[in-house]
Order: structure tokens, then C-alpha cells, then sequence
């Protein structure tokens, strides 16, 4: 008589998982979509390559599943991330849904790092070896970043999941900044750290850059008002002292502590476009008195108390040129002689080695805070730039406008060769600043309803 074989027990998947014809595959995915009933694990059900009387689940980016094969038995789940193999494992099929929820998300981006906490985020975004060296931070600019992060990003979001970082979190420290301009700037610092958390495998999700600061009953200054047609670098010429009151400060200068060489020090940066930083760490051998050209190879930032001297802005090295005399009448080119002479004789002498043309009263370099503090503020009242409230439109940075101006209009030269001059990163920015895009329409119009 014939032994007749033991049928295998199968294994009942139809409740928790799609069967192996079309139609009832198709219907856990139209279940889902109608949104009854709890997660589900989706995917091709198909059997063991060990066992053929077991149900395995390929639920998409790698991921198997296991379902129960007695009661009493957990959920589990193999996948492989970051080139280590790993589980989940649940009681249920929803909790188990719910798990590979966020490894679907991982996986699907490339981002292994997103079960990191923020603080790995936040570091990750501070590491200048992030960047090619030609396109690291300067040290202004990392020290900014850092004090942002350390302010107002890490309270909210160092603890937590990177994977769990939602819009709100992004919010609520946009919104932690105390002006609409600082909020700017964070919310500036907070897109920069979800691309680069994005790129860097920390994040998925580009919607956490899609915040902006809310005033939540804070005062917020009016919409500034811009002309029809111009770029948003448009300079207005309300802006823009006039040679008058440029010679106005200088004279407010001579009456300071140090007199004619802060005097001087106005007139160069008017009409020759140095940045302060510049003229702080200008020496007497970038100055050519005989073809009155200054080479700008340097500049001076303070950071976080510290000074460097280090390339000018944006790392690009120019040369300027300066007047014999100034619109007012001021001899700059005389001046500027013989305060390099007696630069050199200050040198030589030991008192001021680095050989400055503009150092501070203990012959070394000036710190902003210091200058503006103790130089420019009287300065401002003396010459009109500022009420007794310390408001004015014009700011030292202002001379910078009045050089470009004076070297298009004035000397009428090319807007290529004024860019060059004042360090500007293109002329069509010289252009948008100076000249704008709608110099000259009434006068077209004039002609064309004659």
C-alpha cells in the first residue's frame, strides 16, 4: 500500500496580507487609499527561499517581511541600511506599518543619518571640511552661523531626530528671533542647514525651509517702499551724501583726537571706495603716490573678539585710484603723501611696525566697535549725520556710494571699470546700484509724444 505524504499546513495571509492573484493584490492598495481600517504592510507576498511553507513580504527599498507563523508571534522585518543589516519587529501588522514608515523614508532618500539627533545636524552644518576649500566661509560669516545655531537652533531641535523634525520645529525658532531683519537672517541660516542636511543625509524633507518669521504682536517696521522697475539693489540718491556733506564730516573729524588723520581717512573712503576694514589694515606699501593707485590685498574682521587680517571681500584683490583734489576743494592726494611719510617714519622708529596708515591712537589696528564708538558717533552729531537719538540716513558705508557715484557721473568713466575699482562681483551690480533700469524713461517718452 502507497504512503500518501502529509499535506504542509499553509498559512492563512489573506486578512493581514495580499494574496497571489492580481485582484487581491490590488485590494489592500484600494483599502489603503480609502483609508479604512489600520496600517497595512504592502508589497508582493511570495514564499521563502529557506522554507516554501513560509510567507515572506517584499514590501519595496529591500525591506522583508515576516509575517506570524503561530499566534502569539511577532511581526518582523529585514532590511539593509548604511551596509549593516537590520530588523523591526511589532505584535501587529499596524505597529509594524507604522515602524517601516519611517525606514521607507530613509531608505527612499539615501539619508541613514536622519535617526541622528539635531545636534549632529547642526555640527554637520558648522564643519567647514562640508565645503571645497575655494567656497568655505570666511571667518565673519562662520562666526555668525555659529552664533545663530547656538542661540536660537539648538535649543529646539539638538535633542531631537533629525527624522523627526518637523516644519514646527523650524518655525518656532524663526520665530524665537526678536526683529522681522534678524528673523531674515535665521530663516537665511535655517534653509542653507535643511540643504545641506538634505545633501549630507540628515534630512528628507525640503518643506522644513518653507518658514518665515511672524511678528506674534511684536512691532514690525513698514513695508519698505522701492521704485517701479528697479532691482533691489538700487541705491536712492537720498542716500548718497553730496560732496558737501562728505568735506561736513571730515571737518567734524579734524575737530577729534586725532584730527587731520581721521579727516583723511573719510575723504579715502569716499573717493577712492575703501571698506572699513580696508582702511584699517592699509599700509604704506599699498599705495602708490605716483600714479595714485591703491592695491586693496587685505582687509580687518573682527571675530568674536579676536582681529585677522585676511583677504578683501569675496577673496578677490583690486586697485583703486584717488583724486588729486576732491570735489570740496580737499587736497587727498597731497595728504595722503604725506601721511604715508610719516607713516614710514612712524615705522622706523618702532612705534608702528605694521606701518598703518590709519591705526588706532596705539598704533595698531582699529576695532570697529572702538572707532565707530569713540570717532564716528560725535563725528555724526558735529556734521549733521545723525539727531541727538543717533538716527541718520548716512552711515559710514555711504562713502562707498559716494565714490561709485562720483567715478560714473563725476569722472564719467565706464561702469565696467567702476566695478573693477569699487570690488563689486559684476557691473551689471554697479548698474542696478548707481543707474538703475529706468534712467532715462520720461525723457524716451518725452520724445516719442512730441
Amino acid at each position: 500500500m502507497a504512503l500518501v505524504a502529509p499535506a504542509k499546513p499553509k498559512i492563512n495571509t489573506n486578512p493581514t496580507q495580499p494574496g497571489r492573484d492580481r485582484a487581491a493584490r490590488r485590494a489592500p492598495g484600494k483599502a489603503k487609499a480609502a483609508g479604512r481600517g489600520p496600517a497595512r504592510v504592502t508589497g508582493d507576498a511570495r514564499e521563502s527561499v529557506r522554507d516554501s511553507a513560509r510567507v515572506v513580504v517584499e514590501a519595496g527599498c529591500g525591506i522583508l517581511v515576516y509575517p506570524p507563523e503561530a499566534a502569539g508571534q511577532p511581526w518582523r522585518a529585514v532590511f539593509t541600511e548604511n551596509g549593516r543589516r537590520r530588523f523591526r519587529q511589532a505584535r501587529t501588522e499596524a505597529e509594524l506599518a507604522a515602524k517601516l514608515a519611517k525606514v521607507t523614508e530613509r531608505l527612499r532618500a539615501g539619508a541613514p543619518d536622519m535617526e541622528r539627533p539635531g545636534a549632529d545636524l547642526i555640527a554637520h552644518y558648522l564643519d567647514p571640511d562640508r565645503l571645497p576649500v575655494s567656497r568655505r566661509w570666511s571667518r565673519r560669516h562662520a562666526d555668525t552661523q555659529r552664533r545663530l545655531c547656538r542661540r536660537f537652533a539648538a535649543p529646539v531641535i539638538a535633542a531631537v531626530t533629525c527624522q523627526d523634525i518637523t516644519p514646527g520645529h523650524m518655525q518656532q525658532i524663526v520665530n524665537a528671533a526678536p526683529t522681522a531683519s534678524e528673523g531674515d537672517r535665521l530663516h537665511r541660516c535655517l534653509s542653507a542647514m535643511v540643504t545641506a542636511g538634505i545633501k549630507g543625509g540628515y534630512l528628507a524633507n525640503p518643506r522644513l525651509r518653507e518658514v518665515h518669521w511672524q511678528a506674534a504682536g511684536r512691532p514690525v517696521p513698514e513695508p519698505a517702499a522701492s521704485t517701479s522697475g528697479e532691482s533691489a539693489l538700487w541705491v536712492d540718491p537720498a542716500e548718497i551724501p553730496a560732496s558737501a556733506d562728505v568735506a561736513r564730516l571730515g571737518q567734524a573729524l579734524a575737530l577729534g583726537r586725532r584730527g587731520e588723520l581721521d579727516e583723511l581717512m573719510a575723504h579715502v573712503a569716499a573717493y577712492a571706495g575703501l571698506r572699513q576694514g580696508e582702511l584699517f589694515a592699509l599700509t604704506a606699501g599699498q599705495i602708490a603716490t605716483g600714479t595714485r593707485v591703491i592695491t586693496v590685498d587685505r582687509k580687518l574682521v573682527e571675530v568674536a573678539g579676536h582681529l585677522y587680517v585676511e583677504a578683501p571681500k569675496c577673496r578677490k584683490f583690486r586697485a583703486t585710484i584717488y583724486p588729486v583734489t576732491t570735489p570740496a576743494g580737499y587736497p587727498l592726494a597731497g595728504k595722503l603723501a604725506a601721511r604715508i611719510e610719516q607713516a614710514r617714519a612712524e615705522q622706523d622708529a618702532g612705534r608702528n611696525p605694521l606701518g598703518l596708515i590709519f591705526p588706532s591712537p596705539r598704533f595698531g589696528h582699529w576695532r570697529s566697535s572702538n572707532f565707530d564708538r569713540r570717532v564716528l558717533a560725535p563725528a555724526y552729531q558735529a556734521a549733521g549725520w545723525r539727531d541727538e537719538h543717533g538716527t541718520g540716513a548716512w552711515t559710514w558705508h555711504s562713502l562707498r556710494h559716494v565714490f561709485c557715484t562720483t567715478a560714473l557721473f563725476g569722472w564719467k568713466l565706464d561702469a565696467t571699470d567702476v566695478s573693477r575699482m569699487a570690488g563689486h562681483a559684476n557691473y551689471r551690480i554697479t548698474l542696478d546700484m548707481y543707474v538703475g533700469t529706468t534712467a532715462g524713461i520720461l525723457d524716451r517718452a518725452r520724445h516719442a509724444t512730441q
